[in-house]
């Protein structure tokens, strides 16, 4: 029979505790709850044995949760804030509708694009960001 560790034997029991605080503090059934940790990179930690974050209680390790949860949060709405800003901006540039925009973005996956160089777009000038959203849709028309 093999040896299970004390981490793998505590893991059910920590995350219960952490499931059963999740429902109280936001009012989640427990589908809604496990979902919410497991997505998370706390959950992530948690589960590695070099972490020990087990030997923590539930209350802290849901902070830390938490923390996440509210950094995730902000940065979505950074993103969010830049996606707004390129359809408008992109909207005046190739002089198309609102609808249009959106459209060509979804279309030719600008969305993504943004996404995966929102570090770097996010910091230059508007006519580099136009340029570069224009460069991207033109060598996906090919």
């Amino acid at each position: 029979m093999q040896e299970q560790s004390i981490e793998k034997a505590i893991m059910p029991f920590k995350v219960r505790q952490l499931v059963e605080i999740i429902m109280q503090k936001k009012q989640l059934d427990y589908e809604g709850a496990f979902n919410y940790l497991y997505t998370s990179d706390c959950y992530k930690t948690l589960i590695r044995e070099d972490a020990k974050l087990w030997y923590m209680s539930g209350l802290y390790i849901y902070d830390l949760l938490e923390e996440e949860k509210e950094a995730n949060k902000q940065s979505e709405s950074k993103i969010l804030l830049f996606f707004s800003f390129c359809l408008e901006k992109y909207k005046d540039f190739a002089n198309i509708s609102a609808e249009e925009t959106l459209f060509v973005f979804r279309k030719y996956g600008v969305f993504a694009f943004l996404s995966e160089a929102f570090e770097m777009l996010h910091t230059q000038g508007e006519s580099y960001i136009l340029d570069e959203i224009d460069l991207f849709i033109k060598a996906r028309q090919v």
